[in-house]
């Protein structure tokens, strides 16, 4: 849409071009988000403690093998590719714990601020307005998740130049569990908690807390359980967003077996160093995650469908 200004006949006329609704209800919700120090703060204390997970878990299996009758014992990093199936579940829990407070309340805020009367008698359309706010969410969240993938590989770096026989990090490893672990998560969690708070506005909150819980357990409780007793289904190590299950399946593919020629200490951690970066198969779980992704944004579709302006939808 343009709008035509006229100003005198020595002065040709000056048309200027309305950014898309989408765009600017956007805008105005990142700078909602730019201006807000409790953002700010949530993300400087997430990274922070990113690093310190990372750095806490740096060594995440410590185990005794048994070799012609001597005992050695090895270290994995816990940034290579093995480690990251340790560690990269435990920490996403952490992002998760945030996500459905930055996303979830992207248009029931406007009922809690008594402001959605205001807004739902302007011109602007719906679909912009609850789109907008979801992808102004959205945008944040995975700013979160770039965070955590900068934390990783930062203090992967720093403990390969201050630990003696600690590997890089393998940044193509590194993205592919990335995209394949964290993201899809990003995209789950904020599409969800967005889509089931717009559409039951009264439970936001119960909404945010089942979320949490939900997610917890599927990430800690359940792969604890299952790691004592029998190996998950296939099914459910392909298709579980926590990814705590997955990276349960796929460990497996990690075990050791020492010959005769493994005699000291050193040469089971030269061993570990062949071994740790190998990448897992991607084929059963990799696409499932992405299409639990898609299917997240299919219900966000579905709330701005249903979502109604008037105020009975809030009462």
């Amino acid at each position: 849409m343009t709008i035509t200004v006229l100003t005198n006949t020595a002065t040709p006329p000056r048309v200027i071009q309305r950014s898309p609704l989408l765009a600017r209800v956007m805008a105005w919700e990142l700078r909602r988000f730019c201006a807000s120090r409790l953002f700010w703060v949530q993300a400087l204390g997430f990274f922070g403690f990113s690093l310190f997970l990372t750095w806490a878990l740096h060594a995440p299996v410590n185990f005794p093998q048994v070799s012609n009758g001597v005992q050695f014992t090895g270290f994995v990093a816990g940034t290579s590719a093995w480690g990251l199936l340790r560690t990269l579940p435990v920490v996403l829990v952490v992002l998760v714990l945030l996500l459905p407070f930055i996303t979830a309340d992207g248009v029931t805020r406007d009922l809690s601020r008594r402001t959605h009367e205001l807004l739902m008698t302007t011109a602007l359309p719906t679909w912009a307005y609850v789109w907008g706010r979801y992808l102004a969410g959205l945008v944040m969240s995975l700013g979160l998740a770039l965070l955590l993938l900068a934390s990783i590989l930062g203090m992967g770096w720093l403990l390969h130049l201050t630990v003696t026989d600690y590997p890089a990090p393998v940044i193509g490893n590194l993205l592919l569990l990335w995209v394949g672990m964290v993201l899809p998560a990003t995209v789950l969690v904020s599409s969800f908690g967005f889509a089931l708070s717009t559409l039951l506005p009264r439970l936001s909150t119960l909404v945010k807390v089942v979320i949490l819980v939900a997610w917890i357990v599927g990430a800690l409780v359940i792969p604890l359980g299952l790691g004592r007793t029998t190996p998950p289904p296939a099914w459910y190590v392909n298709w579980d967003p926590t990814s705590g299950i997955t990276a349960l399946g796929l460990l497996p593919s990690y075990s050791i077996h020492l010959g005769p020629t493994i005699t000291n200490a050193v040469q089971l951690q030269q061993l570990i160093l062949t071994v740790e970066n190998k990448m897992p198969d991607l084929a059963g779980w990799f696409a499932p995650h992405l299409l639990l992704a898609g299917c997240s944004l299919a219900l966000v579709l579905v709330a701005a469908l249903a979502f109604k302006r008037s105020r009975d939808t809030f009462s």
